[in-house]
């Protein structure tokens, strides 16, 4: 499987850690301890070798070679109560003091914690629940260096108690978590199973979020981590009483934070040693509609859980017909048999996805660049009118929308966004993800053909 950032550029460091998300990936929903005595987990290297057991030889080689361990670094630790410098990090001074950032509500939020080092904060409404936290003190992305020369960054967790009862609860909490190893940007999330075990990471949220920096009046930069998560993902809704807790680290300038108040006596300490009755009790509360797409997507492509178990058709291959519900952008329902003698572009997304949102402009580009007696693009969601139409309204799309569609089982689709070239014969030139150069290199050769 290839993966490529959802950028127009790649990113040269994505391709240098493939093999370590990859097995990250394989190891999702795998049981794990969460009690390393090395580091905070999901970065545990017990963690990490217990989920690397379960990837098979070449993970558990990977890691040997690597020799993967922690030296623990010295922090300063402040109780309340790789990230790299983002390319969707507002560039005017913002005032986050007064205003949050990313559209977050900060007027309307309630303030968990406000303090010196920390203030985190938490809006809801029917749809989603929000969660911000600003770093003070914390100026600087660069990565840190551990004493054996480990790339450790920025990174947070998100602790969720969702029935509120200061005690762990299998299968109901979870924790999230922004940037849990550089390689591994944006959200991600463990289920908990009991009070020293949870699931592996899983990286199929339907939400968003990520560690950004942004410039502040004062000239200097703050850091801001940011969390969105589906109400429906998480089970609850108004009127429910959870607890929650946010809990920092950076590398640089070294320090952790964290929102409950709990203090240390060590240099370091990790989120799960903070006591679940500390945590902050809310009752989610009726907020205004917002805009999801205005929070930063720090994740490259999205896996999607509990698939059929359909193989992908590989280069070569005929392409599965395409089907859908309803159409939107089209006047009437079209096969791939209709399309025969054109190249087409299948593309799968979801709304909800961050990727395959920022990857809209780059296809409407393509979508507009090539002839459409020659080339057909053609994109598949699970999703129906009362959501589409809903995001339609924030966001253009040009190019046909197949809603309620069965394809992305049938084409083994497991992570967004993905796309397939088909050539003018209906089989598949290519596939991956959806803004690799490489495609559209692809895309303009065959088009080329038709000329």
């Amino acid at each position: 499987m290839r993966r490529v950032a959802l950028v127009r550029e790649p990113q040269p460091w994505l391709t240098a850690r493939r093999k370590w998300e990859r097995i990250y990936e394989y190891a999702d929903g795998a049981a794990s301890t969460v009690e390393p005595e090395d580091h905070d987990p999901p970065q545990g290297r017990g963690t990490a070798l217990r989920h690397s057991r379960r990837c098979g030889k070449y993970a558990e080689e990977l890691f040997m070679n690597a020799q993967i361990r922690f030296v623990a670094i010295a922090v300063l630790v402040i109780g309340c109560g790789g990230t790299h410098a983002a390319e969707d990090s507002p560039a005017t001074a913002l005032d986050v003091r007064r205003d949050g950032a990313f559209g977050f509500p900060q007027q309307d939020a309630r303030v968990l914690c406000d303090q010196p080092g920390l203030r985190f904060s938490v809006w809801n409404n029917a749809e989603y629940f929000w969660a911000q936290a600003v770093l003070w003190n914390d100026d600087d992305p660069a990565l840190g260096k551990t004493d054996d020369n480990r790339e450790i960054g920025d990174h947070s967790a998100l602790l969720l108690d969702l029935d509120g009862d200061g005690k762990a609860t299998g299968d109901v909490d979870r924790t999230y978590s922004l940037n849990p190893w550089p390689q591994m940007q944006g959200l991600h999330y463990q289920i908990v199973h009991s009070e020293s075990g949870s699931s592996g990471l899983k990286k199929d949220s339907k939400g968003r979020g990520a560690i950004r920096y942004v410039k502040i009046p004062s000239g200097e930069q703050v850091r801001v981590d940011t969390y969105l998560i589906s109400m429906s993902e998480i089970s609850r809704k108004i009127g429910d009483k959870i607890r929650i807790c946010y809990w920092g680290r950076s590398p640089k300038p070294a320090l952790t934070v964290n929102s409950a108040g709990y203090k240390h006596d060590g240099d370091h300490y990790y989120s799960h040693q903070i006591p679940r009755p500390m945590h902050h009790e809310v009752t989610l509360a009726e907020g205004a509609d917002t805009d999801p797409t205005r929070v930063p997507e720090g994740r490259n492509d999205i896996l999607i859980s509990k698939r059929k178990s359909l193989p992908m058709p590989k280069v070569g291959q005929l392409a599965p017909e395409i089907s859908a519900g309803d159409w939107i952008n089209l006047k009437a329902p079209v096969t791939l048999k209709d399309l025969r003698g054109k190249v087409v572009l299948v593309e799968f997304w979801a709304t909800w996805c961050g990727p395959c949102v920022e990857a809209i402009p780059h296809l409407s580009e393509l979508n507009e660049k090539y002839p459409a007696k020659r080339f057909q693009l053609m994109s598949f969601v699970e999703e129906g009118h009362k959501t589409m139409d809903k995001f339609l309204t924030r966001k253009s799309v040009k190019y046909p929308i197949g809603l309620e569609s069965n394809s992305l089982e049938d084409y083994g689709i497991t992570g967004i966004p993905h796309a397939f070239i088909l050539d003018r014969s209906g089989r598949v030139l290519w596939h991956g993800y959806s803004a690799d150069p490489e495609m559209e290199k692809i895309l303009a050769a065959e088009l080329k053909k038709t000329e």
